[in-house]
C-alpha cells in the first residue's frame, strides 16, 4: 500500500513537471506573436511610437487599451476608422487623443525666444 502511495506520488510531479514545461514552450511561441511589427511608420504620439519600438503592434495595443481605460473611453472606434491591421483614425483622432491628454511627438524642433 505504501508503494502505491509513493508511486502516485512522483506520477503527479513527473505530470507536473511536463505540463510545465509544455506551458512554457507555448508561452515562447506567444512571443513571437507579440513580436509582429507595427504597420504604421510615421507617428505622431509619443506613446504608440514607444510601445511599437519596444514591442510591436501588440504592446502599441495594450497601450492603447490602458490610455482608454484610464480615459473611460468605451471604444476603440471613437478614434479608428479601422482596428487591425492598420488601425487607421478619424479625421479627428489625434484630436481626441490630445485633448485627452496624450503626448504629441513635436514634428518640428521648438525655437528659442
Amino acid at each position: 500500500m505504501r508503494k502505491l502511495g509513493i508511486l502516485a506520488s512522483i506520477a503527479t510531479i513527473v505530470g507536473a513537471i511536463t505540463i510545465a514545461s509544455f506551458t512554457s514552450a507555448s508561452a515562447a511561441g506567444d512571443d513571437k506573436a507579440a513580436a509582429v511589427p507595427c504597420q504604421r511608420k510615421d507617428f505622431k504620439t509619443k506613446m504608440v511610437k514607444e510601445a511599437c519600438e519596444k514591442g510591436g503592434q501588440a504592446a502599441a495595443k495594450d497601450a492603447m487599451k490602458a490610455f482608454n481605460k484610464d480615459k473611460k473611453i468605451t471604444s476603440c472606434n471613437k478614434c479608428h476608422d479601422k482596428l487591425a491591421p492598420t488601425y487607421s483614425l478619424k479625421a479627428d483622432g489625434l484630436e481626441q487623443f490630445k485633448k485627452l491628454g496624450g503626448e504629441m511627438i513635436d514634428s518640428a524642433p521648438a525655437t528659442k525666444k
